[in-house]
């Protein structure tokens, strides 16, 4: 078994494996795990009763393990990226120690953009954490489902293979890949539509909050649903206010399966889309959290351009009703 470099200026080290059809998992993964039960690193197994109890039988029981519930990335990547982010704080040593966790697989039906983005962000998001991480992954399982092996290569810069872990040289750095995925998105097909609501140059929030909780009465969402959509359109409307150049306008298209909000100013859009995946420094009372609590409530969150000409931001929130 090839283990990653052991340089200890390494932090976080990202290991992708794709399973095949009958594989047995206890053969290929116990050998990434057993070098570090002989140096005394902590085992964190979160994966699916069936993959955990074979892992734990071929490594002689669960001395050194810690067995946790699996953790879904199918969840929104705030949310996903948050609760690996706990699990691994939570049985982090702290010592010089690394931790070694397997996770998945999952389920992989949701969304694929959303699950490539999660996987690239964990490489951000975990970067300073001592921590080799082995995601399992199952083979995709339809024609129209996601191929998991490009996401596995885009996202992972380690390979768990045949003949051990070894460098991935298709890694793509998640600023790169997430600009990708997301400029896919720009423009949304809904805004060659009529939206629901449109308020140009505005100047009370007040009146767009209850402008919006009219309109979403009326949607697929439910009432949290909806209150969590307009405390999102709230943070980044405050943000356009305050850090971009007005006039602002804000737009909200829905159908019964999505909701798109576009809040646009003529300032510049910003280019960073790594931005707001993690609290600013986790004080409410300080501010600087706004895109951090709009990503949590809503499914996407991109900014762009306004106009082909580069003028003007836009930032579009969505949530699929579904």
């Amino acid at each position: 078994m090839v283990q990653p470099s052991q340089d200890q200026h390494q932090t976080y080290r990202h290991v992708g494996h794709v399973m095949s059809a009958g594989e047995d998992v206890a053969v290929t993964v116990a050998p990434f795990l057993r070098r570090a039960l002989r140096t005394g690193e902590p085992v964190v197994i979160a994966c699916p009763d069936p993959v955990a109890g074979a892992l734990a039988d071929a490594l002689g029981g669960t001395e050194g393990i810690q067995l946790a519930p699996a953790e879904p990335l199918d969840q929104r990547p705030p949310a996903a990226l948050a609760a690996i982010s706990e699990l691994i704080d939570r049985d982090l040593p702290g010592d010089g120690r690394r931790l070694h966790l397997v996770t998945g697989p999952g389920r992989q039906d949701a969304d694929w953009s959303v699950w490539a983005q999660t996987e690239a962000l964990l490489n951000h998001v975990l970067a300073a954490r001592p921590v080799d991480h082995l995601c399992l992954m199952s083979p995709a399982d339809s024609a129209g489902g996601p191929d998991t092996e490009s996401v596995a290569r885009a996202t992972h810069p380690w390979l768990l293979l045949g003949d051990g872990v070894v460098p991935n040289p298709d890694y793509r750095p998640p600023a790169e890949l997430l600009r990708e995925v997301q400029a896919t998105q720009v423009p949304d097909p809904l805004e060659a539509t009529e939206p629901v609501l449109a308020m140009v140059d505005l100047d009370d929030m007040r009146a767009l909050r209850r402008a919006l909780y009219r309109v979403l009465a009326d949607s697929p969402l439910s009432p949290d649903a909806a209150q969590d959509f307009v405390l999102a359109i709230d943070e980044v409307t405050a943000n356009a206010a305050e850090h971009g150049i007005p006039p602002v306008d804000v737009k909200l298209w829905c159908t019964p399966e999505r909701l798109l909000c576009a809040v646009t100013d003529r300032g510049t859009a910003f280019d960073d889309p790594l931005v707001g995946y993690g609290p600013a420094h986790g004080d409410m009372a300080v501010g600087g959290m706004g895109l951090w609590l709009a990503r949590r409530s809503v499914d996407s969150l991109t900014a762009a351009p306004a106009d082909e000409s580069g003028d003007g931001c836009t930032v579009r929130l969505v949530v699929n009703a579904g």
